[in-house]
């Protein structure tokens, strides 16, 4: 029954998908296909306008498998243009609602490797767009071992940024039960991978984490690896001592041509975001590898997401994540990469 209802919903779907609206078909064996557990605060539902909806009180929690088409372009996602076909399309060719209490940390517990990592997205994203783009960053950057998605209640609309904010507030206690859950009832670490606004939300956890005595959490978080940051230098100062040891490696990568942090500069009183920040003095004192990422822009989605959609990015986010290799360099605190990715200046 379960899987007539599947195929279905993946006929209905395929006959008609709008960009950032999830479209299932069927596997086939010439695509690659990434497994992804989400965690969302989001009404989920097959209309692209159903992830405007209010914020949901419960955090549903689920296995996707996305499959990446034999014709996928690095850093790009592939939405379907008329029925999904997944020779050319991103497509969702599994579904698995993870509804017991304790099933979604069991399925990671029995996962291959020793870590996971988590990605929490930014602004105006809705839970579609936020899964195919963790799987393309899971493609693209050959993550190891499991993949897990916080999709907290972003509006999914550019107009929506106050709205958005506070979506980060009421998602803090989410996050914080998903990351004590996996520290406590799992063996492996954590490596969060944050954009945008999601560091913000990454930040807030972290400091309650601390705040309320939950350092055994904290240390099973094994890197933190922000991606254009939406936050004020401020308040990341004042998060930063409040959670104390940070996690390491702890690396941000900031743009000063990211045109969607001017935006939210202007939104925020002019005050300058901690993912466009231009000097080494801006980061004095922290334990924290800034990487200028300013040269390797593509011009794509406001410059605000070149980490994931630079080739050049992309190749360096992969060497960079021998985690190791990062923690016993004598890389400076504030590097600037030029367009092939060699380190300009530190």
């Amino acid at each position: 029954m379960r899987k007539s209802i599947f195929m279905a919903i993946a006929i209905l779907v395929a006959a008609c998908s709008p960009p950032d609206t999830i479209s299932f078909a069927a596997p086939n064996p010439a695509a690659t296909v990434e497994d992804i557990f989400v965690v969302t605060q989001q009404n989920v539902a097959l209309g692209r306008d159903a992830f405007r909806s209010d914020r949901s009180t419960v955090a549903r929690r689920a296995q996707l498998s996305v499959s990446i088409p034999p014709t996928h372009v690095q850093g790009q996602i592939a939405w379907p243009d008329g029925p999904t076909d997944p020779l050319t399309d991103f497509a969702v060719v599994d579904f698995v609602l993870l509804e017991n209490e304790t099933a979604l940390e069991r399925a990671i517990a029995e996962t291959e490797g020793d870590a996971v990592y988590l990605f929490v997205h930014g602004y105006n994203t809705t839970s579609s767009e936020a899964l195919y783009r963790f799987a393309q960053i899971a493609h693209d950057f050959d993550l190891p071992d499991a993949r897990l998605m916080f999709s907290w209640a972003s509006a999914g609309v550019p107009g929506a940024y106050v709205y958005d904010r506070d979506s980060v507030l009421f998602a803090r206690d989410d996050l914080v039960d998903l990351l004590t859950d996996i520290a406590r009832k799992t063996d492996k670490n954590i490596n969060v991978m944050a954009h945008s606004m999601g560091a913000l939300l990454t930040m807030e956890a972290m400091r309650q984490l601390a705040v309320s005595g939950n350092r055994d959490v904290l240390r099973r978080m094994d890197s933190v690896t922000f991606l254009s940051p939406d936050l004020d230098p401020d308040i990341f100062r004042a998060q930063a001592s409040a959670i104390g040891e940070l996690p390491e490696p702890f690396v941000i990568l900031n743009s000063q041509t990211d045109r969607a942090l001017r935006l939210s500069s202007l939104l925020s009183g002019g005050r300058e975001r901690v993912g466009a920040i231009s000097s080494a003095a801006d980061v004095e004192g922290l334990n924290v590898t800034f990487v200028d990422i300013t040269n390797l822009r593509d011009g794509s989605s406001l410059d605000h997401m070149v980490a994931f959609t630079s080739p050049v990015a992309i190749d360096v986010l992969r060497q960079m994540m021998d985690q190791d290799a990062l923690r016993e360099s004598e890389l400076s605190q504030f590097l600037v990469l030029n367009r092939d990715g060699s380190i300009l200046s530190n």
